[in-house]
């Protein structure tokens, strides 16, 4: 079975703004978190899997179909959840929901019924009145009613309160029971991430920084408060960051894959703690602080 997603190579420019080139394959049978800073690409790599803007070089198969060569067969088993998305043109909700609903063989009127019901929206509610929650689960529903094979969700649980929240993981988690599918879904609401997520991809100014399992990701990196024996600048070392510091305390980003704690006191470092990290600290450490 082919993976859920493969790109190779895929770059894609948009003004002074370059995504790739890209590589990223994506398995199916699991939620794969895509991670970000605002402006990193996650947005433009979601829009190029569904045929919305061109890639410039590079392949893209999907459900191991080509887009742009296969866009319609891959529209008709994707759904896709984006804010940006408007439905306002069809004035009610109903209209909205009725107008969609035609265009996917897999729609399931009941499933569709229940999810407004779930998230408290009603079919003859008008779409301009909605809150921008409101829209969110307007357009989950549209998603989540169809038998799709992939979903993805482009920062989906924006706006939603406690409990639709919950009713939108507890629905991923549903989903994905099958080993036919998967889920792809950027969010910066890391916490939930890191309880619902096989795979995490990180991506930053455009390029993949690390794609990983995610009980792997947190056994493989961990956080070191240390001291520098020497005076002057830390030593070059693979796969230890430095984040922070403070005279010759130091907070050390450390990769288990890259380099191995007895390295450190060889080269003048004293490891004072080890501390596990989240998903939102590894996040924050990866893309940020010193080199």
């Amino acid at each position: 079975m082919a993976d859920a997603l493969a790109l190779k190579g895929v770059t894609r420019r948009l003004g002074k703004f370059v995504l790739g080139p890209l590589d990223l394959e994506v398995p199916r049978g699991g939620v794969t978190a895509l991670i970000g800073r605002n402006g990193a690409g996650k947005t433009t790599t979601l829009d190029l899997l569904m045929g919305m803007g061109r890639a410039d070089a590079g392949a893209i198969e999907v459900l191991g179909l080509a887009m742009p060569r296969d866009e319609v067969a891959i529209r008709q088993r994707v759904a896709y959840v984006n804010p940006d998305i408007s439905f306002q043109a069809w004035g009610k909700v109903g209209r909205a929901l009725d107008f969609v609903s035609g265009f996917y063989p897999d729609w399931s009127q009941p499933r569709c019924d229940a999810l407004l019901s779930a998230f408290g929206i009603a079919r003859g509610e008008r779409i301009a009145a909605l809150s921008f929650g409101a829209r969110i689960k307007l357009s989950l529903v549209m998603a989540l009613a169809r038998d799709a094979e992939l979903l993805l969700l482009d920062e989906p649980a924006v706006g939603l309160d406690v409990e639709a929240r919950r009713k939108l993981f507890s629905e991923i988690l549903d989903f994905v029971r099958r080993d036919d599918r998967a889920v792809v879904i950027s969010s910066h609401q890391l916490s939930d991430l890191e309880r619902v997520a096989d795979h995490v991809a990180i991506i930053d100014a455009g390029r993949l920084v690390l794609f990983s399992r995610m009980d792997r990701l947190v056994e493989r990196f961990t956080l070191l408060d240390a001291r520098l024996a020497t005076v002057g600048a830390m030593p070059s070392l693979d796969g230890v960051k430095l984040l922070t510091r403070e005279g010759e305390r130091l907070r050390l980003l450390f990769d288990r894959d890259c380099a191995r704690l007895d390295q450190l006191a060889p080269a003048g470092i004293e490891i004072l703690s080890e501390t596990s990290m989240t998903l939102e600290e590894i996040f924050v450490a990866l893309v940020g602080g010193e080199n």
